[in-house]
């Protein structure tokens, strides 16, 4: 089976999705132009290096400034067609559907946020690792986490070839999502170069951090507002109080 498609969207195009998967290929294509060396060079200078991060104390140095920096542009860094074409795919899978649950500023705001805390869980656990971090898996950790709590019964459109014919089955988001982070702590047991703690990470900080993005809506607080018989006792003194007269004053006989 192969998930193809996410949640349907209701509020239009996800532009906030088609352009991180648009800067990343750019920027792939672009390593894949300067050759394998100049592209390895890029990795070491533009990837985020635990042994390094691990130092900062400070934003004191424009050296400390570029490393914290390297924790974002390592997430549109990616070391092969594999790599790439992995993220991107579940980026699109989740992030659609994500970017039209919490809006376009808040679901960038988001994801740059779940990427960060990611890369931090990395740099805790292996804090001696000299080789560089890169890749957009920890954030789009993240928006699956985020999904699994905001649209875990989202259909996912799938194809199936298990009856020997090809079918188009809807399958709840949250199957998906639980097989994966499955194959992550399966992964993690097993170890490799993969950064599956970064996995790990991100996907805790998509399911605990999402409600700091969450949009509020203006009905809820009215519901907020009317359930709290301290507000309501305070409204009703101020719409009832009535406005003192004034005095007129006295008038002088000459």
């Amino acid at each position: 089976m192969i998930p193809v498609r996410g949640a349907p969207t209701k509020n239009g195009w996800p532009w906030v999705t088609l352009g991180l998967i648009a800067v990343n290929v750019l920027v792939f294509l672009y390593t894949l132009k300067i050759g394998p060396d100049a592209a390895l060079a890029l990795f070491w200078k533009g990837g985020a290096v635990p042994s390094k991060l691990s130092k900062v104390k400070l934003l004191t140095s424009l050296t400390s400034f570029w490393l914290m920096a390297t924790v974002f542009i390592s997430l549109f860094l990616h070391a092969g067609w594999a790599h790439l074409l992995g993220n991107m795919w579940f980026l699109w899978l989740f992030g659609e559907g994500l970017e039209d649950d919490l809006g376009h500023w808040r679901y960038l705001g988001f994801y740059l946020f779940a990427g960060f805390f990611a890369c931090l869980f990395h740099v805790l656990a292996a804090s001696s690792i000299t080789a560089p971090l890169i890749g957009a898996s920890g954030a789009i950790a993240g928006v699956m986490g985020a999904y699994l709590v905001r649209l875990p019964q989202s259909p996912i459109r799938t194809l199936s070839f298990l009856r020997l014919r090809l079918e188009i089955l809807h399958i709840p988001a949250f199957v998906w999502l639980f097989l994966w982070l499955a194959l992550q702590f399966y992964g993690l047991k097993q170890g490799g170069p993969v950064a599956w703690v970064a996995h790990l990470g991100g996907f805790a900080i998509g399911i605990f951090g999402v409600t700091l993005f969450v949009p509020v809506k203006p009905q809820l607080a009215k519901v907020a507002i009317g359930h709290n018989p301290q507000v309501r006792q305070t409204l009703k003194i101020r719409t009832t109080r009535q406005a003192p007269k004034k005095r007129r004053s006295p008038v002088k006989k000459k």
